[in-house]
């Protein structure tokens, strides 16, 4: 089974952990509802607000009163698109990224939905609830990759995919292709360390 396989794989896995005054977190649901393949959820961020119209997982930063950083996530998805908490089993971390600030360090919190209720977007953050199948962010020949310089000269790969309308891109697609590193099958495109194996 595909959730097993991934759950074994980042237990057995040394997390990269990066220390930052500034933390945030986001949900990587995985649905599960036997209704066909197993699928990603995402959204499309609301226009006007921080990373406007970007496709991304329910997140955002900690607060002081969240007890870890998976009750971020959690308490982050039922704030923008009303999943509750107790529908979720967490079944792991992947990697610390910073975020395009290079302050902000973001964990992604994987879970599993499998009797996922009415979702309602909150009307100020998330303009559209949508998922993509695991099999269709397989295919290789769908994801771009394009090589973007830093202020510090240096060039780092920003990996795009298209999917009904809607462009997976920047940090929400590496989290994608690490969680895809994650499964049996490995990431369809090849990514750079540590996310290549």
């Amino acid at each position: 089974m595909v959730i097993d396989a991934i759950r074994a794989r980042i237990e057995a896995r040394e997390r990269h952990v990066w220390p930052s005054k500034t933390r945030a977190a986001v949900l990587v649901p995985l649905i599960d509802d036997g209704a066909g393949p197993l699928r990603l959820l995402l959204t499309r961020r609301t226009a006007g607000i921080s990373h406007s119209g970007q496709v991304a997982f329910p997140g955002g930063r900690a607060d002081p009163d969240d007890r870890d950083i998976v009750h971020t996530a959690l308490r982050e998805a039922r704030e923008e698109i009303a999943l509750p908490a107790d529908r979720v089993d967490v079944i792991g971390l992947l990697d610390d990224i910073p975020a395009k600030d290079m302050r902000t360090l973001v964990t992604p919190v994987v879970g599993v939905v499998r009797d996922l209720p009415p979702l309602t977007p909150a009307p100020l953050e998330v303009a559209r609830i949508f998922d993509i199948p695991l099999p269709a962010l397989r295919v290789a020949d769908d994801w771009v990759t394009k090589l973007r310089p830093d202020d510090t000269g240096r060039t780092w790969p920003l990996y795009y995919f298209d999917w009904d309308g809607e462009t997976l891109w920047g940090l929400s697609a590496y989290i994608t292709l690490q969680l895809l590193s994650m499964t049996p099958g490995g990431t369809p495109i090849r990514l750079p360390p540590p996310f290549d194996k």
